[in-house]
């Protein structure tokens, strides 16, 4: 394949190279979170996260290639044809033929530019254009690279790099390293942590005697200090002249209690100082329909706006309102499957008041369906007050003796002892520990399963649970963190109960049987 018909997808590369190391780093994150590493979920993990490193390295590899192949001779100085057109520097110096809206964002020239987009549209690539064209225009420029951690910050750091590594502005740079990009002209590019006091300490008087700035917030809604970071920026560029500082915001959308929020709102009321591109993931060409149908599927309605439409949205989200009544069964249902198995799973309470939360114990069956496909059903949910850890076993035996439970996931807090039991009745058991993680992965599974109508729910379930799970929110806040729970006033332990059922069902393997006598037969002489 000749190089010009490869140009057009080099952003999608850098995309789906940033999609690689994103997957590879959650894959790290739930290895890192599972208690048993002979788990046969934990070993296909390994498998995956193996396949996802030589993927990246082999697209790396071929992204090195394209760059060297329409790499251009070094070019004496800075072509007048590159100052005031960034798409023609891309092509021409970088090999990248950017998509409309890079092309759009790169070209803004108000004091605060912004690019909203959804997953996948090429943002990184667009502020790394932005990044060098401006350190190679204007001589004796800084540009600070403000990423929400540490691993957005390598990402970066390793395009930004590559780039020059692979193009004719190598013969522009002083030093290289993955902290800082320092040109011949004067100008630096400096990769940052998301630290107002870091920020706050650089100003273009006292680093390149009096040159333009620009400060690039990568991923600026996910900053967990993203208003100090603001008050930071303001006051690095406060000395700045209009015409040679400039604050670019780039990320996904989150809540529209988020900071960034605020220079939205002045842009589409007609601020002359902000200029805002706002598009979804499909303004990427190179994303198919399939892959957004896909994502469409996979995710709640609030996750789908945000991440894939690049649309704010409030702040929560009713995660199973709408669901219920698609998955109720009344009490002529057929009958459970005679292979089925039967898990149970625990949330206790802290403490206990009248206004505190409960211990809740649910039991969900499970059994294959005919497209392969596990299917559930909730056989029993309990609730107790102020309960002993005498009555919780009590309450714990009855239902695995009535439903021969298999499986359990008890969560961790107060939960110990109580694991310990559930092990003593040859239960296969594990302590769960209610960490962000795993909260986005049970609540996310519970949200697919009611969705896909392969849980059901019996009409004769406590009114309780119904209200729980009516009210139970999907929240993204402000800093662009997921969390779930419940309302002010209300509560959510049953619903977590089912959900750590439903955990011990999908990802405890059930015990082995005993083993028999092995008898051999020897014949006779």
């Amino acid at each position: 394949m000749s190089a010009p018909s490869l140009a057009p997808s080099i952003a999608y590369n850098f995309t789906q190279l940033a999609e690689l190391e994103t997957q590879i780093t959650i894959i790290d994150t739930r290895i890192r979170q599972s208690p048993d590493l002979l788990d046969p979920k934990v070993q296909g993990l390994h498998r995956l996260k193996l396949q996802y490193l030589r993927s990246k390295i082999l697209l790396e590899k071929h992204l090195q290639r394209f760059i060297t192949k329409t790499a251009k001779p070094p070019a004496t100085g800075f072509p007048d044809t590159w100052k005031d057109n960034p798409a023609r520097f891309a092509h021409e110096a970088l090999g990248l033929d950017l998509f409309e809206h890079q092309v759009q964002f790169c070209a803004l020239r108000q004091r605060t530019a912004l690019l909203i987009a959804g997953r996948g549209a090429g943002k990184s690539t667009a502020a790394c254009v932005k990044a060098l064209h401006q350190a190679c225009s204007r001589p004796r420029s800084t540009v600070l690279v403000v990423s929400s951690g540490q691993r957005m910050s390598t990402h970066f750091g390793n395009q930004v790099l590559t780039l020059v590594r692979q193009s004719p502005l190598h013969d522009s740079v002083a030093s290289l390293s993955h902290e800082q990009v320092v040109f011949k002209n004067g100008s630096e590019i400096k990769l940052l942590p998301a630290n107002p006091g870091t920020i706050r300490g650089y100003h273009p008087k006292t680093t390149h005697g009096g040159g333009a700035m620009t400060i690039i917030l990568d991923e600026a809604c996910f900053m967990e200090q993203g208003d100090e970071i603001r008050k930071a920026v303001e006051y690095a560029l406060i000395t700045t002249p209009p015409d040679l500082g400039q604050l670019c915001i780039v990320s996904s959308p989150t809540s529209t209690a988020s900071w960034v929020y605020e220079y939205v709102q002045r842009a589409n009321q007609g601020d002359p100082d902000v200029g805002l591109i706002q598009c979804p993931s499909r303004a990427n060409p190179r994303i198919t329909e399939e892959e957004l149908e896909r994502l469409r599927a996979a995710k709640n309605p609030l996750e789908y706006r945000a991440e894939v439409l690049g649309e704010w949205v409030d702040g929560a989200y009713g995660l199973f309102a709408g669901l219920l009544e698609s998955n109720r069964i009344g009490p002529d249902a057929e009958p459970l499957p005679e292979d089925h198995l039967a898990h149970l799973g625990a949330d206790l309470a802290l403490s206990f008041s009248p206004d505190h939360d409960r211990n809740a114990l649910a039991v969900t069956a499970s059994w294959p369906g005919p497209d392969g496909d596990l299917r559930f059903r909730v056989l029993d949910l309990v609730t107790l007050g102020h309960a002993s850890g005498e009555e919780l076993r009590r309450a714990v035996q009855d239902l695995c003796e009535k439903y021969g439970v298999q499986t359990a996931a008890i969560e961790q807090y107060q939960g110990k002892a109580l694991a310990e039991y559930c092990q003593s009745l040859g239960i296969e058991t594990q302590l769960a520990a209610p960490t962000p993680g795993n909260q986005q992965m049970i609540f996310h599974e519970l949200h697919r399963l009611l969705r896909e109508k392969r849980l059901q729910l019996p009409d004769a379930l406590p009114d309780l649970f119904w209200e729980e799970m009516n009210a139970f929110e999907y929240r993204r806040e402000a800093d662009g963190r997921v969390s779930f729970g419940h309302p002010p006033r209300a509560h959510d332990d049953t619903v977590y109960a089912l959900a750590w059922s439903l955990f011990a069902a999908i990802h405890i393997p059930p015990p082995k049987p005993s083993a028999k006598p092995l008898i051999l037969f020897v014949p006779r002489k």
